[in-house]
């Protein structure tokens, strides 16, 4: 017995079920996945801003030319082979900034670019603009960068302003001056050129960062003061092609170590991101650098971006998605298809289970009938049956029961035939019966008979 058809077409339920399954999976990814899945576009100053702070124009420039670019969001990136590009924010700990530092001394180059400006996004200041886009407030305290580097090198930082914001901010202390957000724009002075070890000669931030410590080796020097807007660390390593302006002072074979790789910090960072992209001596500068940088090594260009907070760490579900746990879960993807595959392709729609014991007369018959059949003890009932089929037609036909019973077979005989058989063939044929099979086509013929000639 069957249920009553199913309602919905089966296309209807097939579209519905693609349509859960798809998104169930794209849950799970998103769970997994978290931030991985946001675009970046908050406006602060990492690899994948669009904001005049953010470094994605350095990123598309190198990728243009044909160089390989990542955006990380792991930590496992630290261990990767290649140039580690830093973009910490403000509120970065100098403790993971230095074991950072310390663990890609043999694993690749490492860049520091520390931060310049504090920002605010064009929305929140009820400016109209794109996703991403963002306002300068001012700039951030020489402090930020002292004891973001402490772990590393010991430097001093100062912002250098134009005079007349000299002469205005006279007498005020640096956290001051930059409470005061005085001097937001940085426009590049073409009078004021830089010289440096890795490229052509570069202008000047009308605003811009200096540093200087006893082991910080000048890159990019301002010409006003020899200070550094861009320098490496010297760490004892072997770094011939930075070396151009200002080489290294260690020169005992104990401090010397050619396996070092070389730590860079930009203390402007105009000079990287998409404001100073937007000159192009100063682009070109940058993949000069990055360019020397990378020689050193053979691992693409990681911009770090998880000391911006857009981390993530991998878990059970990214797992599944990436190799090589990734063929795993196909698998199983492709089974549950096919499993759907054959539910939706089986013939006519779900039976529902029988009653091991059904209600009323017919239901008595045929759970005796089921009994004796898995007994197999249809021979049995063969007689009892012919005699019962020979009592009814008698009844029906009026003949004494008292009667011969010769007699009687002759008059049923008279009644006629029924498929080239009479009625006493039928009864012998009945009581010969061999097996189940012939009882039961017998049997279903003397029945028929009676029901032909006598109803």
């Amino acid at each position: 017995m069957s249920v009553q058809a199913n309602p919905f077409k089966r296309t209807t339920i097939m579209i519905m079920f693609a349509i859960g399954f798809a998104a169930f999976v794209a849950l799970l990814y998103g769970l997994g996945a978290g931030d991985n899945l946001s675009s970046g576009r908050n406006g602060q100053a990492h690899g994948a801003s669009n904001s005049l702070v953010g470094y994605k124009a350095l990123a598309n420039l190198l990728e243009k030319t044909g160089r390989e670019v990542k955006l990380s969001r792991s930590a496992a990136a630290i261990d990767e082979p290649g140039l580690l590009i830093l973009t910490p924010n403000a509120y970065a700990e100098a403790e993971k900034i230095a074991e950072i530092v310390q663990e890609r001394a043999y694993a690749g180059p490492t860049m520091i670019i520390l931060p310049k400006w504090q920002v605010a996004t064009t929305n929140l200041v009820g400016m109209e603009s794109k996703k991403g886009w963002a306002t300068r407030l001012g700039t951030v305290p020489g402090e930020s960068g002292v004891r973001m580097l402490s772990d590393i090198v010991d430097v001093e930082l100062q912002t250098i302003r134009p005079e007349e914001d000299q002469k205005a901010n006279k007498g005020k202390s640096k956290a001051v001056i930059a409470s005061e957000r005085q001097s937001t724009q940085s426009d590049f002075n073409p009078s004021e050129i830089a010289n440096s070890a890795v490229g052509d000669p570069i202008p000047l931030p009308e605003i811009h960062n200096t540093m200087i410590g006893d082991y910080l080796r000048n890159i990019v020097e301002d010409p006003e003061n020899g200070e550094s807007l861009i320098g490496y660390v010297d760490d004892g390593g072997i770094y011939d092609n930075l070396e151009g302006l200002d080489p290294s002072v260690l020169t005992a074979d104990d401090e010397i170590d050619s396996a070092y790789y070389p730590v860079v910090i930009v203390a402007d960072a105009d000079l990287m991101n998409n404001t100073g992209m937007g000159n192009e001596k100063i682009a070109r500068h940058a993949y000069d650098l990055v360019t020397a940088l990378q020689a050193q090594t053979d691992g693409p260009i990681i911009f770090d971006l998880t000391l911006n907070g857009l981390g993530s760490s991998d878990n059970l579900l990214t797992l599944a998605f990436k190799p090589p746990f990734l063929s795993a879960t196909i698998c199983l993807i492709i089974a549950a298809l096919a499993a759907a595959w054959m539910a939706f392709n089986r013939f006519g729609p779900p039976v529902r289970e029988r009653r091991s014991i059904d209600f009323g007369k017919t239901a008595l018959v045929n759970n005796s009938a089921g009994f004796i059949h898995r007994m197999r003890r249809e021979h049995m009932v063969a007689d009892p049956y012919g005699e019962m089929i020979r009592d009814e037609a008698i009844r029906a036909l009026g003949l004494s029961s008292s009667a011969d019973r010769e007699e009687q077979n002759r008059k049923l005989d008279m009644l006629g035939e029924v498929d080239g058989y009479r009625f006493t063939a039928l009864l012998n044929n009945l009581n010969q019966s061999q097996n189940s099979r012939e009882t039961a086509d017998h049997a279903a013929a003397l029945y028929n008979w009676k029901k032909e000639l006598i109803g």
